[in-house]
């Protein structure tokens, strides 16, 4: 039993590598779901880089719920329920047609193939997000100074539900999204935690289904679970002392991370192992 829980962080080719990685991402995860309302966007890549394609995605989505929770329960009195509402049922239909994409990724070639397959989509995914972060200024130019009408809320949140489904990541959609309507992080970082905690619990269905999370991976996932908690209380104490200049720097510094592990994940995480 023990075996099959340590087997996806000792199993790596380069373990002195790829498990101060996975630990560094199980950290950052509650760090940036704490500080930001999210941080797939940088972990995401990261633990694929730790821990490869299948592992990586089984891992990390239990640890989501985790830091969801904690998060939840710090944001809790800032909720805004009229931005909430229509992005709680976008999750589901998110969710679902995410699934039925993540099962035609599974459905065909090898274990070696499928791994790279899941890096290539994480990779792909998180530098479109820099590229999204990285323009947040322009696209938010402009934008109406309202609360987003109900249809507005539920096609971004089903088409995060699908990232997050494929991919553990796609917050940064959230977060220029509520820019554009120049909603400040004060209302919107407890809507998208909350979000991202009801899409997270509703994509262990298909990741059940599908097979990417079992026992093993599972039991990986609780064991990084005190890096976690750890980084949630330290994201906690930043997020009531940043600036707004100092918030969105860090998410910057985050994005950075997360371009360099995808660029990697995208030309081949076994190249870099095999370097080392």
């Amino acid at each position: 039993m023990l075996q099959d829980v340590l087997q996806p962080l000792l199993s790596q080719p380069v373990v002195w590598f790829c498990l101060p990685v996975t630990c560094f991402a199980a950290f950052l995860m509650g760090f940036t779901r704490s500080a930001f309302g999210g941080g797939g966007f940088v972990v995401s890549p990261l633990i694929l880089l730790g821990l490869g394609g299948r592992n990586g995605l089984a891992v990390l989505a239990p640890i989501m719920i985790f830091s969801g929770l904690m998060s939840a329960w710090q944001h809790r009195k800032e909720i805004e329920w009229p931005i909430l509402n229509p992005l709680l049922y976008s999750a589901i239909f998110g969710t679902t047609i995410g699934g039925l994409i993540l099962w035609g990724i599974m459905a065909a070639g090898n274990l070696e193939s499928i791994d790279h397959r899941v890096e290539i989509v994480v990779g792909g995914l998180t530098l479109l997000y820099v590229l999204l972060i990285s323009l947040r200024d322009k696209i938010a130019k402009g934008g109406p100074n309202r609360t987003p009408h109900w249809w507005e809320s539920f096609s971004i949140g089903s088409a995060v539900g699908i990232s997050q489904t494929v991919a553990n990541s796609g917050s940064p959609l959230l977060t220029v999204f509520f820019l554009r309507f120049h909603i400040p992080k004060e209302r919107f970082v407890a809507a998208q935690v909350l979000y991202l905690l009801a899409q997270n619990i509703a994509k262990l269905v298909p990741f059940i289904l599908l097979g990417i999370l079992h026992f093993g991976n599972f039991g990986t996932s609780i064991i990084l679970l005190p890096l976690v908690a750890i980084g949630g209380w330290a994201g906690q104490i930043g997020y009531k002392r940043f600036s707004e200049k100092a918030f969105f720097g860090l998410y910057i510094c985050a994005l950075i991370l997360g371009f360099i592990a995808s660029v990697i994940l995208i030309v081949g995480r076994m190249k870099l192992l095999d370097l080392l």
